[in-house]
């Protein structure tokens, strides 16, 4: 039988929140504004594109030959 692992997901988030509210006392909103756009921007960037372009086209109906018989 495989070994359980519990994940405290709440007990991270809020550890990442507390990091976060730390590192932003005493900004202002729109300094509070720039770090998330730019942690955004970062995680964006880091992310492989998926081939999306392909899947959003329109589907073709297969070519037609013509039979000479």
């Amino acid at each position: 039988m495989e070994k359980k692992t519990d994940i405290h997901a709440v007990e991270i988030v809020r550890c990442i929140r507390d990091q976060q509210a730390k590192s932003l006392q005493g900004k202002s909103d729109t300094d509070i504004i720039e770090y998330f756009h730019r942690a955004s921007e970062r995680f964006r960037k880091s992310r492989r594109p998926k081939g999306r372009g392909v899947a959003n086209q329109r589907m073709q109906p297969p070519a037609r030959k013509a039979h000479r018989g």
